[in-house]
């Protein structure tokens, strides 16, 4: 009997939902919810990632709350999930803000959610990258094999080709390829903070600013890395994978192995 097609996993679509709580943050956490909204958003444009609202989606959860007690200011939690109550590597970022304001709150909470949807964006990448491995190999898995359509009453014959001898792809390649895809994001992301012109932290100090250059060439640094050394194992595994072609030798080698031995010798010494 035919077996049906394996159900194929889906891809992880680059999207997520936002949720800021505010209402432990006091008087401004009216205020302040919409402009951190805002922020987040922006955020998630320069890694292509849209909002969204279905319940599979990746969650960024960002709460804050006041210091309390004899100290002015708030802190702030930020957790990017998916599936689960453990957030994803990277994603989870703590943080307060001592004797500030609620605009440099607002600037604060927006730097450290860059942090975490950049590594939002490095995890679908990966998680798109081994969904589609796992769906190839589910494919190799049940086409039928030459043995397998011989053994099945009225199954056509197999068609023996230059592509019917195909194996599944090796373990090697596929961690290239999630390699490569994680440099690519890597270098991306890098060239953005890159050339992010430094920004005023206040407008009345005229000489506070921040500066994303150097983690931009950090991480372009890391992605050119790991995109070379996805490369690598690509290649690597790709040979490994390829079928053993035995060895050959001149017409010349095989007739002279034949003639070994003390007959061989007497017929040289006699020639001589």
């Amino acid at each position: 009997m035919p077996q049906p097609p394996p159900a194929k996993r889906e891809r992880l679509a680059a999207s997520a939902s936002v949720a800021i709580d505010t209402a432990a943050a006091g008087e401004e956490g009216q205020l302040m919810n919409p402009r951190i909204q805002a922020r987040v958003v922006d955020a998630m444009k320069a890694f292509n990632i849209t909002e969204g609202k279905d319940a599979g989606l990746p969650k960024v959860a960002i709460k804050v709350s006041e210091l309390g007690g004899d100290a002015i200011g708030w802190s702030y939690t930020i957790d990017v999930r998916h599936g689960s109550d453990q957030a994803i590597s990277g994603g989870s970022l703590r943080g307060e803000c001592v004797d500030c304001i609620e605009k440099e709150l607002v600037e604060k909470v927006g730097t450290d959610a860059r942090l975490a949807l950049q590594q939002l964006r490095v995890y679908i990448d990966e998680y798109n990258a081994k969904v589609d491995a796992d769906n190839k190999q589910a494919e190799a898995a049940a086409t039928p094999t030459t043995s397998d359509a011989a053994a099945t009453p009225g199954a056509p014959a197999a068609v023996n080709g230059p592509g019917s001898d195909a194996s599944p792809m090796h373990p090697l390649c596929k961690a290239g390829i999630g390699l490569m895809a994680a440099g690519v994001v890597g270098i991306g992301v890098g060239v953005g903070l890159a050339v992010l012109p430094d920004r005023q932290l206040d407008p009345n100090i005229g000489y506070e600013f921040r500066s994303t250059t150097l983690p931009g060439y950090v991480t372009l640094g890391i992605g050119g890395a790991a995109a070379l050394a996805g490369v690598a194992l690509f290649v690597v595994g790709h040979r490994k994978s390829g079928p053993r072609r035995p060895r050959s030798y001149p017409a010349s080698a095989r007739v002279w192995s034949g003639c070994s031995g003390p007959a061989a010798s007497d017929t040289l010494r006699g020639r001589g």
